[in-house]
C-alpha cells in the first residue's frame, strides 16, 4: 500500500494539470504589475512560486526568511522521495544551504543519496516517526536551532512535530488534510505503521496543527493556494514577518484537478488535544 501511495505521488508530480503551474507562472507577472493599493490584505499569498517545490511553496519560504532573516541556514526535511522535488530542495541546490534529507524508501533514497554526494547536505535513510525522530536528529547532528523543519509523511505528520522536543526551527512547513470538515482539531490516530492509502483519510486538519503549534510557540503564518501546506514562523519571529493575517484555505480542486472523497480513517477521526505520544 504505501508502494502504491508513493507510485501515485510520482505520477501526479509528472502528469498533474498544467493550470496549477500556469497560473503560478503567471502571478508573478501580475503580481509585478499590480499598485500595492489593489491589496485589500496583507498576507504572503503574492509570494507563491514553484521552482522545485510541489507548489508555490518556494516563494513563500524566500520571502519568510527575506523578513524574518535566517540563523545558520540549516534545514531538515522528510518525505523527500527521490530528490526532484521538496520543499528544501531550492535551499540545498541554489542557495547552497546545510540540511538533512531523511528517506525510509531504499531506492528513493539511493538517488537523493547520490545526487548530494560531496555537498553539505546529508542523506539518511530511516522511517520517522514520533518515537525514532529525536534519535535520528540527535545522530545526525542537528543543531537544537535551525532555519527549516519540513514534514511531509502522509499521516502521522502531527505527532512527530508534537513529539519532536528540544530542537527549535524558525519555521515548519508540514502538510495538512484540508479536507477534514470540521470545526475543531481532528487528525487521524496515532499510528506508526500505518501508510497513506491514497484516500482523504490521512492526517490531521489546520486547527489539529495550530494546537500544536501554540504548544510549542508557533504561529500559522500562511496555507498555500491549493490547501496542501502550512507554514508557521516561532512567536519570537512573529514580529518581523508583517502580515495582516493568515489565509485558512480548503481544498482547491480546481486548481489541482485531484478529489479526495471524505473518508475516516481506522477508528474515525481523533481530537488533538493530547500530550505527545510516547
Amino acid at each position: 500500500m504505501r508502494r502504491q501511495a508513493r507510485n501515485f505521488l510520482r505520477s501526479y508530480a509528472r502528469y498533474r494539470p498544467p493550470e496549477i503551474d500556469r497560473r503560478l507562472g503567471a502571478l508573478a507577472a501580475v503580481i509585478g504589475r499590480a499598485d500595492p493599493s489593489l491589496f485589500a490584505v496583507s498576507d504572503l499569498t503574492r509570494y507563491e512560486q514553484k521552482v522545485f517545490s510541489q507548489n508555490g511553496e518556494d516563494g513563500v519560504l524566500v520571502e519568510i526568511f527575506n523578513r524574518i532573516g535566517t540563523g545558520n541556514r540549516f534545514f531538515v526535511e522528510f518525505g523527500i522521495q527521490n530528490g526532484t522535488e521538496g520543499n528544501a530542495v531550492l535551499l540545498a541546490d541554489v542557495f547552497g544551504w546545510a540540511g538533512l534529507f531523511i528517506e525510509a524508501d531504499p531506492d528513493d533514497f539511493a538517488q537523493v543519496e547520490e545526487k548530494y554526494a560531496g555537498s553539505q547536505v546529508r542523506v539518511v535513510r530511516d522511517l520517522v516517526t514520533a518515537a525514532s525522530i529525536g534519535g535520528i536528529f540527535a545522530a545526525a547532528d542537528v543543531p537544537e536551532e535551525f532555519d527549516l523543519l519540513s514534514i511531509d509523511i502522509d499521516g502521522n505528520d502531527v505527532y512527530v512535530w508534537d513529539a519532536l522536543g528540544g530542537y527549535r526551527p524558525r519555521v515548519v512547513v508540514i502538510e495538512y488534510n484540508a479536507g477534514i470538515v470540521a470545526d475543531r482539531p481532528l487528525a487521524q490516530p496515532h499510528d506508526p505503521e500505518r501508510a497513506w492509502d491514497g484516500s482523504g483519510a490521512f492526517g490531521s486538519n489546520l486547527s489539529g496543527l495550530e494546537v500544536v503549534a501554540s504548544r510549542k510557540g508557533y504561529r500559522l503564518a500562511h496555507s498555500d493556494l491549493t490547501g496542501t501546506n502550512a507554514f508557521f514562523v516561532r512567536d519570537d519571529l512573529w514580529g518581523a514577518l508583517g502580515i495582516d493575517r493568515a489565509p485558512r484555505r480548503t481544498q482547491n480542486f480546481g486548481l489541482t484537478g485531484i478529489r479526495q472523497e471524505p473518508k475516516e480513517p481506522p477508528g474515525g477521526w481523533v481530537p488533538v488535544d493530547q500530550p505527545s505520544p510516547e
